[in-house]
């Protein structure tokens, strides 16, 4: 499962308050959020001082899906987008189907409670709460540290558990997401864990962030799967869909990465 750059903005859209999006960086800042909630999308999200910055959406032009409106703002000019009749068509044909192949309808209550309440907030606000959850700034670097450390240490733990696993249908989707977790949970300390005390992370992959927040955040559910040998199959999927599917050969650890085994090896 992957939502296109359009699909990722027509279901912002269609979950925020009146399906509009008051400007570019509120945008930005909706899109990113659903990598927070395990939703592959096909955009690629830097980091600057302002968290996550997706470079293409200043090319945004009116479509079938979405229009654009200007409006004075501060002496100058805002652009805010909205959700068209057809943008709405593709969420509740296409977007929602996709969604449900991953998610729970708690999931999607969650996602949407959250994007309807950020696209109320100012961009700044979106940004600060997304900097805490992600660990960017340099005052937390002590912190990033420390869940670094946390995730690989408890993804080796995971891992040799899952190799006592019995093997079953079901088992196997829960061994493979383990052990592919593991050696990216590897790959990230090895990456963040050198990070200068004092230096902002300028133009860092925002995949090095949003995956190590995701592995922290599902540890508690694959311990529980672990114990329960798999009796939620759909969660697995949810967590192995977004680790695979969220990047592609532009990001290191990934599987369409021909030296992705040599890197592994890196990690080590």
């Amino acid at each position: 499962m992957l939502l296109s750059r359009d699909e990722g903005i027509v279901l912002v859209l269609a979950l925020s308050n009146k399906n509009i999006v008051s400007s570019k960086t509120t945008l930005n800042k909706l899109l990113a959020r659903l990598n927070l909630h395990y939703i592959p999308i096909d955009v690629e999200f830097s980091l600057h001082r302002n968290g996550s910055y997706y470079a293409e959406l200043s090319d945004l032009e009116d479509n079938e899906l979405f229009k654009t409106e200007i409006y004075p703002y501060q002496g100058g000019h805002g652009k805010k987008f909205i959700l068209e009749d057809e943008g709405k068509k593709l969420f509740n044909e296409v977007i929602k189907s996709k969604l449900d192949e991953i998610f729970s309808e708690d999931d999607f209550k969650a996602l949407k409670e959250e994007i309807y309440n950020l696209s109320k907030l100012r961009a700044s606000d979106i940004s600060d709460d997304e900097h805490k959850k992600l660990l960017v700034d340099i005052e937390d670097r002590f912190k990033l540290n420390q869940r670094v450390n946390e995730v690989m240490i408890t993804y080796s733990d995971l891992y040799e558990k899952s190799k006592k696993l019995p093997e079953t249908y079901e088992t196997l989707g829960l061994k493979a997401l383990i052990e592919y977790s593991h050696h990216l949970a590897k790959y990230l300390h090895k990456k963040l864990h050198k990070l200068e005390e004092e230096k902002y992370d300028y133009g860092a992959d925002m995949f090095d962030y949003y995956f190590l927040s995701n592995l922290y955040e599902m540890i508690p559910l694959l311990e529980d799967q672990l114990k329960k040998h798999v009796d939620n199959p759909k969660l697995i999927n949810k967590f192995y869909q977004y680790l695979v599917n969220s990047v592609r050969d532009n990001y290191p650890f990934s599987l369409d990465n021909p030296d992705l085994m040599s890197l592994i090896k890196q990690s080590s």
